[in-house]
């Protein structure tokens, strides 16, 4: 089984990803039937323990490159994961990593935050001219945006942000989100 196999197949069995803040929700991640993880925060100090960790424990791992301190958030730093760390992939609002990540054979999660009707337009055009694997749609509450986005696009999404409850994983994943992103712990086990 390939790695983009391997990605999907984690994602329909278990839809939920946990987006990590600090060392407890590591640990609680770690601990959870979650199969793919985002970093929402690191350093150069720690980033690989902790994607050697995550790693390690069978599971899926992506990076959130603007969040990571002491990476610019440019060519360099994607390079610079790829061949220290080798993430599943990284999450970027930044649409110039997109190709580079891919090129480099990481998988890209381009995440967008949706404010009205203009930002939803040009996110459409961005993913479309840039291709990430998935797009992260945030605020996740937004099932209308969700289901116009996978209406104009093919990409497979995330939906992520202010995700409380399992009825609202339920409802976006019945609009098309294909996993939730949520840092809230007790919907990790989901």
């Amino acid at each position: 089984m390939n790695n983009d196999d391997r990605l999907f197949n984690q994602l329909e069995a278990h839809p939920i990803i946990a987006a990590v803040r600090d060392e407890e929700g590591m640990k609680m991640a770690l601990d959870s039937p979650v199969k793919v993880i985002i970093l929402l925060n690191g350093s150069l100090s720690n980033i690989k323990s902790r994607i050697n960790l995550i790693k390690d424990s069978g599971k899926l791992v992506f990076v959130h490159i603007e969040m990571m301190s002491g990476l610019s958030k440019d060519q360099a730093a994607v390079e610079f994961l790829k061949t220290e760390v080798n993430p599943t992939g990284i999450v970027t609002t930044k649409p110039n990593l997109i190709q580079t990540a891919r090129n480099l054979g990481l998988r890209t999660i381009q995440r967008l935050f949706m404010l009205d009707s203009l930002s939803i337009q040009t996110g459409i055009k961005m993913v479309n001219t840039n291709h990430p694997d998935f797009i992260e749609i945030m605020p996740a509450i937004l099932p209308k945006v969700i289901l116009q986005i996978k209406s104009e696009s093919n990409i497979p999404i995330i939906a992520g942000g202010m995700v409380d409850s399992k009825e609202e994983i339920i409802e976006l994943l019945k609009v098309g989100a294909m996993a939730i992103s949520t840092s809230k712990k007790e919907l990790w086990a989901l």
